[in-house]
């Protein structure tokens, strides 16, 4: 039988039994419930506080209400006013919070709770109306007057101003490397949790039989990747759909080769650290030690985490190109330069290179540790007695 139908039948294996098991199911579905939640929520809520309230309790200035809606502004919000008869009315408003705070007689603020940026629009509003009345009593004409209580903010003028599917893209880059990072570390640990679980229960021993340890780690890790893209369809598919149903997620032109990135980046990220946690898993004896084995190549994928939030940063900055060119780093370096289009032509196909050379001879490493010790039982094989005994048996 050709290597290629054996790893099929492996990854075949891989896929059925995860796809079989409640955990995966139960996952799925919570993932996907809480994306479409993530969606629906922020959509029908808006914004915490589209409109203030006020109480005007005794002697407000005349032209106190027009000045706060001109005011309201700067808070983002619409401004509503009511005159109440008194103090003790104005409490009871606030305590009934059918208003959110009041002013009483032009000279103090009264809130339930301190609320500085209320505060700040009532004062700045009673002041701005005291000024112009004085301005106006001093003969100022009432344009300039106006001008000098609410001066016209400057205009401002971007150079380098970004588009709407310049921010989209950003955007989609950080949720894309959050994605990549969360998925590489999830089913990077399946793949270690899996080999070291088949070996503790000699499941190994029985498959080593009939293939050989290249299929069979070959197989192992396919059948993972299949099932995470499967996963992160069912989870990403609904929720988008449901964003585009009700309008909250728009597509600018060129966003599609961003979501093409996104895959592309977590394929060839998965390619990389599946090997090393496959061989780390196989160094294990039980599936509670697959974790301790693979801590170093989680470090290595939180650091990558790290640079990559650099990325998003400062794009063009020394380190976050040379990040984007080390393997190990670059399937998360490299995605936000390339969606903000921070990259030349030939930056983006010299990182692939360089991953896929790293990928290959991670894989020959990856596969000789995995010979070495997945038929070894006892304490945890260190990677060196794992190479020696690869060669041993070669």
């Amino acid at each position: 039988m050709r290597s290629r139908r054996v790893v099929g039948l492996v990854a075949q294996r891989e896929i059925t039994e995860t796809l079989r098991t409640r955990t995966f199911r139960v996952a799925t579905v919570i993932l996907a419930l809480g994306a479409i939640a993530a969606v629906v929520v922020p959509h029908h809520l808006g914004s915490p506080k589209a409109s203030y309230r006020f109480g005007l309790v005794g002697s407000a200035p005349p032209g106190l209400e027009g000045a706060l809606a001109a005011q309201s502004p700067l808070i983002g919000a619409r401004v509503q006013t009511r005159v109440l008869p008194d103090e003790a009315a104005a409490r009871a408003a606030l305590r009934a919070k059918s208003i959110d705070a009041a002013l009483v007689d032009a000279d103090r603020v009264v809130v339930r709770r301190a609320d500085q940026k209320l505060a700040l629009l009532l004062n700045q509003a009673v002041s701005g109306e005291r000024l112009r009345r004085r301005l106006d009593t001093a003969g100022v004409p009432a344009g300039e007057a106006a001008d000098l209580v609410q001066p016209r903010p400057l205009p401002v003028v971007e150079l380098d101003p970004l588009s709407s599917a310049h921010k989209a893209n950003r955007s989609l880059a950080f949720a894309g490397v959050l994605l990549i990072y969360v998925a590489l570390l999830t089913y990077g640990s399946m793949v270690s949790q899996g080999i070291a679980e088949e070996k503790s229960t000699r499941v190994s021993e029985v498959l080593l039989g009939a293939l050989r340890p290249y299929q069979m780690l070959a197989g192992k890790i396919a059948g993972i990747g299949a099932v995470g893209v499967l996963q992160l369809l069912a989870v990403g598919l609904p929720a988008a759909a449901v964003a585009l149903g009700q309008g909250s997620l728009h597509l600018p032109r060129g966003t599609p080769l961003t979501f093409a990135a996104v895959l592309m980046w977590y394929v060839l990220g998965y390619a990389l650290y599946s090997c090393a946690y496959a061989a780390a898993g196989a160094t294990a004896s039980r599936p509670q030690e697959a974790a301790a084995a693979t801590t170093p190549i989680t470090f290595v994928l939180v650091a990558s985490y790290g640079v990559a939030f650099a990325s998003l940063v400062n794009p063009d900055s020394a380190a976050s190109r040379v990040f984007s060119f080390i393997p190990p780093l670059a399937p998360m370096a490299m995605l936000p330069r390339a969606a903000e289009g921070h990259v030349a032509a030939w930056e983006v196909p010299v990182s692939v290179i360089l991953v896929l050379v790293f990928t290959y001879g991670l894989v020959r490493l990856a596969g000789r540790i995995y010979s070495g010790a997945i038929v070894r039982t006892g304490p945890r094989v260190k990677l060196r007695d794992a190479w020696r005994s690869a060669a041993s048996h070669g």
